[in-house]
């Protein structure tokens, strides 16, 4: 295959068309779960998000990617906590999803309570960062405010020609110039 794949719409098109092909090769059946199962991966899947979460800020806050290259990690991540998931529970994360469907756990306060849990546990590492990165940017606000003013305090120079004045003098030599002025 030759397609530059750093162009997000080729990417997309590839994404798709390999989704497609694993939708029709994947023939695996979907396990049932229990519902202590179903509770239990709902925690454990949702502490891998805050963590992927917090991964993640910490990547783009220190800049040690492209852009562009983001939303690759992501899934790189995804992959690894599904793997890490199954390792530690033997379940599938694909499983899941459809046993809380089957169980109706919807509507289960104590699944609702897990994932408010989570989601307040994300808004609350958001607000916290969001507090840091104001503090951030007041601070390079601050510094970009001194630079400022130490460039204005510092004199400029100009190209062109620079006026020197030089006393006259009699002499011819510099030896003339040294012992007149003696």
């Amino acid at each position: 295959m030759n397609t530059y794949l750093m162009d997000p719409s080729k990417r997309t098109t590839y994404e798709d068309e390999m989704q497609k092909q694993k939708d029709t090769l994947n023939k695996r059946t979907v396990n049932d779960l229990t519902r202590e199962q179903v509770l239990s991966s709902c925690k454990h899947l949702e502490q891998s998000k805050l963590n992927a979460q917090m991964k993640m800020y910490e990547i783009v806050r220190a800049q040690r990617l492209a852009p562009h290259m983001i939303n690759a990690i992501i899934k790189v991540e995804k992959l690894r906590a599904d793997d890490m998931f199954y390792n530690e529970t033997s379940i599938e994360e694909e499983d899941v999803e459809p046993s809380i469907e089957r169980l109706k756990l919807e509507e289960d306060e104590e699944y609702k309570a897990i994932i408010e849990e989570w989601a307040t546990k994300s808004k609350d590492f958001l607000a916290s960062k969001a507090d840091e990165t104001a503090g951030m940017m007041a601070k390079a606000q601050e510094i970009a405010k001194q630079r400022a003013e130490q460039k204005a305090a510092t004199p400029k120079i100009t190209s062109g020609a620079v006026k020197v004045s030089v006393p006259e003098v009699e002499a011819t030599t510099i030896e003339e110039a040294t012992t007149k002025e003696e």
